[in-house]
């Protein structure tokens, strides 16, 4: 006997409506599709909406600049700054390319660095950050102060900066550079050596001329261990009672001696006792 089954069963139960099964489908398919439309819509509507205001707001007058607030200033002559920014007054503030304004700004010789912002309705707010001077540089019959990146920014003024700053000379380019690095250095770890140098010349590769102001003569280094060396050569000055411009040079580029030359062969120094350090003199 053959194995029955029941079709009257749940389990085969089958809809006797199959057209409405159908209608049921393509209904749910028309909200799906028109609540994504819908979603579509308010997009695009937003979107219209934002580029009415934005076009609204690049046209309105309320919106144009009446005030420039402009802070950090010490050296920039407020003269430059103003024939730029006034260039900015009545302009839409939506309008108007911060970029643009910091490239007009850089222009000037003592700025850095621009930070800009704007304060609606009406109102740019500038942030100026100056360059620090790190010494002077003598070029072309020209007296320009210097930045710590050695670039010449502005020529020296009375008005402005800081005229007793070291003066660099014969130098441009990578000696340009390694000079100013060179006094950054000394300023930071040995002020007092700093203190006495006027004038700094680089001499290829890595040897400079230093005037020491106290001494009244040039003080020729290598980098290297030059507090150490100037040092040792205060005990010769001490030991052989010079005074300002009785040498008329000292050479501290020698391993284990100092070399000075007297301004006067009459007062020409023995040589050092001390086995570290000779005192070698040259005609």
């Amino acid at each position: 006997m053959s194995a029955g089954y029941d079709s009257t069963s749940p389990r085969f139960f089958r809809p006797t409506d199959v057209a409405r099964i159908r209608r049921n489908q393509r209904r749910i398919r028309f909200q799906r599709f028109a609540s994504a439309g819908g979603k579509g819509v308010i997009a695009v509507a937003l979107v219209v909406g934002a580029v009415l205001v934005f076009r609204h707001t690049r046209g309105d007058d309320r919106f144009a600049v009446k005030s420039i607030e402009i802070t950090g200033v010490v050296h920039t002559p407020r003269a430059e700054i103003d024939a730029i920014t006034r260039e900015y007054i009545g302009r839409n503030l939506f309008k108007i390319d911060i970029g643009g304004l910091r490239r007009d700004l850089r222009g000037l010789g003592w700025v850095k660095r621009i930070e800009a912002e704007k304060k609606l309705p009406d109102t740019l707010r500038i942030r100026i950050v100056e360059r620090t001077p790190a010494a002077l540089v003598a070029e072309g019959g020209r007296i320009a102060y210097v930045d710590e990146e050695g670039t010449a920014f502005a020529d020296l003024s009375p008005s402005v900066g800081d005229g007793d700053l070291p003066v660099i000379t014969r130098a441009s380019g990578a000696d340009l550079q390694r000079t100013v690095a060179l006094l950054q250095a000394l300023r930071t770890r040995d002020p007092q050596i700093y203190s006495r140098i006027s004038e700094v010349r680089p001499i290829a590769p890595h040897g400079f001329a230093l005037f020491d102001r106290e001494l009244g003569a040039f003080v020729y280094a290598d980098d290297a261990d030059l507090s150490d060396k100037w040092r040792d050569l205060y005990a010769v000055v001490r030991a052989e009672h010079f005074g300002e411009h009785d040498i008329e040079y000292a050479d501290l580029r020698f391993a284990g001696r100092i070399v000075v030359k007297p301004a006067h062969l009459a007062a020409l120094p023995p040589t050092l006792p001390k086995p570290t350090i000779a005192t070698a003199i040259t005609n």
